[in-house]
């Protein structure tokens, strides 16, 4: 049950958040751009600059074969001026072809065709408009190329917000360091593959830094180390891309973020667990939450025995 459970979240929270829209644009006899090569996840609009249109993925008006597309398509005519056709998002990769059904204009030329490639890791990541902070941060670290290789890879990719909630002046002094960036960086980096499906509670999954990152699964929720997974499961060439809602730093040795709380005089309170129960810092419960006196919290997972 809790692996259904865990399973049904996560399918439910990998949603389109790294999507580009693509506008196709059809006439008398044309779709503009003809050839279009996008990511999985990607969304293609069709737009009618005049004339009575529809988009056709399923049997080809010229053979009265299938086309074959890993997935079938097709709308209503409209011949509406300005109005959307059709849109549809490319959730398989693969190779898809389409014509206009309406009257001869197949036969005229009215034809196109999508590519659909899965992007890697390092697309993912720049195709995300809620990942600016660590895009940016990848490229200054120098791990783009890297990251594009041929891997696998598991990116374990803290939001824009997950930057933010660093303590004050830590993210512009983390991007000073190029090898303290590096360092954290790399501890979100998992060298293979790591499917929401596979991850268990207790598990550690090695990191390119040379440490370990421990899975926690309770009531549906899943953590890796201290970060909350909110999207799981997005597919790369190369890999596999995890969102996760905190910035994951190492734990047996001292780290810029536990130095910036030291050196901003940010002082540390109490902790609770996920009831709002008061415990001790270095109880064995599994996961905490420790309050800091600028009203930071930080949700953790206890590595102690």
């Amino acid at each position: 049950m809790k692996h259904l459970l865990r399973t049904l979240l996560l399918s439910l929270i990998s949603v389109t958040t790294f999507a580009t829209i693509h506008q196709v644009n059809a006439g008398m006899f044309y779709y503009t751009p003809s050839e279009l090569t996008i990511n999985v996840g990607d969304t293609v609009v069709w737009i009618n600059d005049g004339g009575t249109h529809d988009v056709n993925g399923n049997i080809s008006s010229l053979t009265g074969n299938s086309f074959d597309n890993p997935e079938s398509f097709d709308s209503p005519s409209t011949s509406t001026v300005g109005a959307t056709i059709y849109t549809h998002v490319f959730n398989i990769d693969g190779t898809y072809n389409y014509d206009c059904s309406v009257g001869n204009h197949a036969l005229q030329g009215m034809v196109g065709t999508i590519v659909v490639n899965l992007g890697s890791v390092v697309d993912i990541i720049e195709n995300s408009e809620n990942h600016n902070t660590l895009e940016t941060a990848v490229i200054q670290a120098n791990l783009a190329e890297t990251l594009s290789g041929d891997g696998p890879f598991t990116v374990f990719a803290p939001t824009d917000d997950a930057f933010d909630a660093l303590p004050a002046g830590a993210l512009d002094d983390l991007l000073a360091d190029n090898t303290l960036l590096t360092e954290i960086l790399l501890h979100h980096v998992h060298s293979g593959n790591v499917l929401s499906t596979e991850l268990t509670d207790g598990m550690e999954v090695p990191t390119l830094n040379d440490d370990v990152l421990v899975v926690s699964i309770d009531a549906g929720s899943v953590m890796i180390d201290m970060a909350t997974v909110i999207q799981a499961d997005i597919l790369a060439n190369n890999g596999v891309v995890h969102v996760i809602n905190a910035v994951l730093v190492t734990e047996d040795e001292p780290t810029a973020i536990n130095t910036f709380f030291n050196e901003k005089d940010v002082e540390y309170l109490y902790s609770i667990n996920l009831l709002g129960e008061l415990v001790d810092r270095d109880s064995k419960e599994k996961i905490l939450v420790d309050i800091y006196s600028n009203g930071r919290s930080i949700k953790r997972y206890n590595l102690r025995k």
